[in-house]
């Protein structure tokens, strides 16, 4: 990347891009809403508008279209899962103004304490407040010290120290629920608008890995300067850290890494392998197979399945590939049988509008009757969590005589109760 004339950025030599400074990244967008609900719990503010503000900033970060391009153009914003209109709104003033007249006028009002804070959106507040009176201190410099010496997690627990390293860490990893959707965003945004001709995620995505610092795609394109030069375009702006001949890599607007990897088609096989297994299971597999390189070279590989027979080997599902025995089970051709999806005979911890749920329940046991489930278990609050509009004793008398009524109307689903 080069830094043109006018404060512009460059990408690529054929075809360039350029891009103004000012552009804000989906990232720096989802900040200042996160920002913005931090502030207002702190002021009491109705819980589920400040939810709504943490849901919205969540939804941005995985989006793979610029939010400040979708404003200038007029798109309607609330198109988008968890945007509504008041949010939209706050979305165009940050895009055409560069801030956020709630925001900032909440940081006016805000001790020092809490403005510092509010710099790190991710950061809960009032646990930060907390820490800072059980330890006597004042500022997140002396937060980081605490928490790299073991004083937060001594006298607050593992919990919040690792709330607060997650919360002051710039990159940070992701729940594998929500990597889900940016996987789904980044995917297309590979074949829509970079025109590749196959993108596959891999590595710990593909093996499910709990939490996720960093997604992988296998892909196929014979034009990997354009697609890294898209690539640095989307959600806004996406810096690349590095590249070689046939990788790159970037840093994503939700704060995890995008890793890109080029395979060929009569190679896939062998990509999809080697991208997807942790290093232990490749060293446990190279042992049978030989070097990687040498794998490669004894293609080509178009499927695994054709990789894992020529070495006699049983075909390993992604999320048996961590490097225990799975290589010496495969060889012996005794894996076991993964549970899937179809598996799964109900769910027993739902909460309904009641409390804090956001459909009803005979909404949620039609759905999981859809699903295929036998039963749902309803497990709203209790008024001893006001927070969530937890149930009185009285509206769960009310409650168990509505399940009552609706087991006896609804066929083909449980309500437990």
């Amino acid at each position: 990347m080069n830094v043109g004339r006018h404060g512009m950025k460059t990408w690529g030599e054929e075809g360039s891009v350029l891009l103004p400074e000012t552009v804000l990244s989906n990232a720096e967008i989802a900040d200042r809403l996160a920002s913005l609900a931090q502030l207002l719990s702190v002021q009491k503010e109705n819980p589920y508008r400040v939810k709504a503000y943490q849901r919205a900033a969540a939804t941005i970060r995985t989006l793979s279209e610029s939010i400040d391009e979708l404003v200038r153009k007029g798109a309607d914003l609330t198109e988008y899962a968890g945007i509504g209109q008041a949010i939209s709104g706050a979305i165009r003033e940050i895009v055409l103004t560069g801030t956020l007249g709630k925001l900032e006028k909440l940081r006016s009002q805000a001790s020092p304490e809490l403005a510092d804070i509010s710099d790190h959106p991710r950061l809960d507040p009032k646990r930060i407040l907390r820490i800072y009176k059980t330890l006597g201190i004042s500022s997140i410099h002396a937060l980081r010290e605490h928490l790299e010496n073991g004083d937060i997690e001594k006298k607050l627990g593992i919990r919040m120290a690792q709330h607060v390293r997650q919360g002051i860490t710039p990159t940070h990893g992701m729940l594998l629920y929500r990597a889900d959707e940016l996987r789904v965003a980044t995917e297309g945004f590979l074949i829509d608008k970079c025109g590749v001709r196959r993108a596959e995620v891999v590595g710990d995505y593909r093996r499910r890995v709990e939490v996720i610092d960093e997604l992988v795609f296998l892909m196929e394109t014979n034009d990997l300067p354009s697609v890294i030069s898209k690539l640095e375009r989307y959600g806004g702006r996406t810096p690349m850290l590095s590249c070689s001949k046939d990788t790159a890599l970037f840093a994503l607007p939700s704060g995890v890494l995008l890793r890109i990897h080029v395979a060929s088609k009569e190679n896939w096989g062998f990509g999809l392998v080697s991208c997807t297994g942790s290093k232990a299971h490749l060293r446990k597999l190279t042992t049978v197979t030989g070097s990687l390189k040498t794998l490669k070279a004894n293609g080509p590989f178009p499927t695994e399945s054709a990789l894992y027979r020529k070495f006699a080997l049983s075909f390993i599902e992604p999320e048996l590939r961590e490097g225990h025995d799975e290589v010496e089970r495969a060889a012996q051709g005794i894996l076991p049988v993964l549970v899937s999806a179809k598996d799964i005979r109900g769910e027993l911890h739902a909460h309904s509008t009641s409390s804090d749920g956001s459909h009803s329940i005979e909404q949620m046991a039609l759905a999981a009757r859809e699903r295929g489930y036998e039963y749902i278990g309803i497990t709203d609050h209790s008024q001893s969590l006001k927070l969530a509009r937890g149930v009185s004793v009285e509206g769960l008398l009310k409650q168990v005589r509505l399940i009552d009524k609706l087991n006896k109307r609804i066929q083909g689903i449980c309500i437990l109760k």
